[in-house]
This record gives structure tokens, C-alpha cells and sequence, in this order.
């Protein structure tokens, strides 16, 4: 859990969910921190000890991944771990970096037959050197109001809604002096929706799909997400029945498609004409106990400690 990323707060929150709902007559339990400082530190009794990973990783059967974000998810400490031989839960090095990169992953989707706003992407120095032609591209591809974003983020980080040309420069100015690569999205009007899958003895079990309705911004931003009374979630989500149903096929298509393993989140978008579009599928989603995954799992019918023992055993 931690990370040296934005998003190092919210693991630090999941891990501790994680560490406070496993079985403890069934396991002992480690809590490790990855640092701000990229080094690895054993967490007991509130103090930090300086961690030497090759060492411990004699003495470990699995590592449960909490750690969101770079290094996270997007397939870093994946690598690390399977360079000691070490197991982990949840998806390995490119199913986590596909769905990471979002470019990559909507790439997948598109070579698997599955719908995803239309979108362009362009890296710093294209538009350095080519501002012109990528703002022509946008209009004629995406139009406005558009999204822009980081590509190879999470927790709707650096993301915005632009309404107008000069908005559009804005938020790519700001955006791209700290993420390097970024994507236009066309914006769809519509209702934000998420569903999780996991797997039970071999097989994809999806999770009632959610209703994601957003209090304190003009989608489920990391506002909204994370702060007390952010967003109001619906779960099983109250949408037409076909249409809760054609998202749990999404989810579980996109789980395929990526090569996922264990648990995976996708968060699709309903329009209002009623086609539905993929936005991200998260490898690693929240683990707290107001959070979206765990939260449609007691939906299901599989608790806490239950749900954290089917991901074990999907990675074991």
C-alpha cells in the first residue's frame, strides 16, 4: 500500500481496510508501505521499518496488492514481484498496463468490438510542434464540449470537461506540464455507471452494476469520489433491467479483453440514447468499506473477509 503517487492516500486507506477485514485465523498478515522515497517499509505498532523485499519475499506465500496508481496499477511492482517470485493478487504486468494506458486499453476495446468514446492523443512535444493541427483534429474528430486528460492515470486525476476552444487550450496547458501524454475524449451525455467482476473456482461473477451520482462536481471527479457525501451510489444501479444487463456483459468482456485476473472495475457510461460506453477498467479498485467494489459485493451476497479470500484464491 502508499505509492509515491496522487493517489497514495486512498491505498494507504485500502490497505488498512484490506489488513483490518482478512480472515486472521486463516492468515498472518504484513502491512507493507511503499514510500514517497520508492523504498519499502514494514508497518507494526505505528512505526516504520526499513524493508529489504528480496529478503522477506523468502518468507512470503502472496502479496495482496493495495498500492493504486503508478507503480500500482500500472503493472510496476507486478514486475517486481514476479522478478523475486513472489505471488500477487489481481491482474499481472500487461493486463495492469493496458488497463492503465488508456489509449492502449481503448485499443483493446476497439480490437474486441466494444464501444468506447471516440478520441484523440497527442504526447508533449506533438504539441509543441503541432498545437495547430492537433486543436483541427479535435474539432473534426471529437468536438466540444470534450474531455481532456491524462492518459496513464487514475481517480479521474488531471481530467476536465471543456466547453470551448479556449477552455480546451487551458486545461491542456495546465494538464500537460505535469502528464506528458494526454487524450481528447468526446464527451457523452448521459449517467456514470461501474461494475465489478471477480472470480469464484475458475469463473466471472458480476457484480451488480452501480449508479454513480455525483454531489460535489459535474462528474465523479476525485472530489466526488473521495470526500464525505461526494457522490450517492445506486447499487444494484436503477436502470432498466437489459440495460444493468449490458453492462455486467461489458464489464466481463472487458475483463477478458485485458487479460485481467481476479477482480477488475470497469466504468462505463450510459448514454441517453441508451448505448453505453466504456470508460476505464481499474485492475485495482477501492477496498474500503464505502467503496464501490466491496460495496456491490455485499450486494451479491459475499462480505468483506469473503470477497478478499476469493481474490486470494483466483491468484494463488
Amino acid at each position: 500500500m502508499g505509492g509515491a503517487s496522487v493517489e497514495r492516500a486512498i491505498s494507504l486507506i485500502t490497505g488498512k481496510a484490506i489488513c483490518d477485514n482478512l480472515n486472521k485465523e486463516k492468515y498472518n498478515i504484513l502491512s507493507i508501505e511503499m514510500g514517497k522515497d520508492h523504498k519499502f517499509y514494514l508497518l507494526k505498532n505505528k512505526k516504520r521499518k526499513l524493508l529489504n523485499l528480496y529478503d522477506l519475499s523468502k518468507k512470503i506465500n502472496i502479496v495482496f496488492i493495495a498500492l493504486h496508481g503508478t507503480f500500482g496499477e500500472d503493472g510496476g511492482v507486478q514486475g517486481l514481484l514476479e522478478a523475486l517470485g513472489v505471488k500477487y493478487t489481481g491482474c499481472g504486468v500487461m493486463s495492469s498496463a493496458l488497463a492503465m494506458n488508456k489509449v492502449f486499453a481503448n485499443q483493446i476495446y476497439f480490437a474486441n468490438g466494444l464501444p468506447f468514446p471516440q478520441f484523440i492523443h497527442f504526447k508533449k512535444r506533438n504539441w509543441k510542434e503541432s498545437r495547430e493541427k492537433i486543436l483541427s483534429d479535435a474539432k473534426k474528430r471529437i468536438g466540444l464540449p470534450c474531455v481532456v486528460k491524462p492518459v496513464d492515470q487514475g481517480s479521474a486525476v488531471g481530467v476536465s470537461i471543456v466547453k470551448t476552444e479556449i477552455e480546451m487550450i487551458k486545461a491542456i496547458e495546465k494538464t500537460i506540464k505535469q502528464h506528458s501524454w494526454l487524450m481528447m475524449q468526446k464527451f457523452i451525455r448521459g449517467q456514470e455507471a461501474t461494475c465489478g467482476v471477480i472470480e469464484k473456482e475458475g469463473k466471472l461473477i458480476p457484480l451488480p452494476p452501480t449508479h454513480i451520482l455525483p454531489n460535489l462536481g459535474e462528474f465523479y471527479d476525485y472530489k466526488s469520489k473521495y470526500a464525505a457525501g461526494g457522490s450517492t451510489h445506486v447499487c444494484p444501479a436503477d436502470f432498466p433491467h437489459e440495460i444493468n444487463h449490458a453492462i455486467q456483459e461489458l464489464a466481463i468482456k472487458c475483463h477478458i479483453a485485458l487479460g485481467c485476473r481476479g477482480m477488475s472495475r470497469t466504468d462505463v457510461f450510459v448514454a441517453d440514447d441508451g448505448n453505453l460506453y466504456i470508460l476505464e477498467t481499474n485492475t485495482i479498485p477501492g477496498m474500503t468499506q464505502t467503496s464501490l467494489f466491496p460495496e456491490a459485493a455485499s450486494k451479491a451476497g459475499i462480505n468483506f473477509t469473503e470477497m478478499l479470500d476469493l481474490i486470494i484464491k483466483a491468484s494463488l
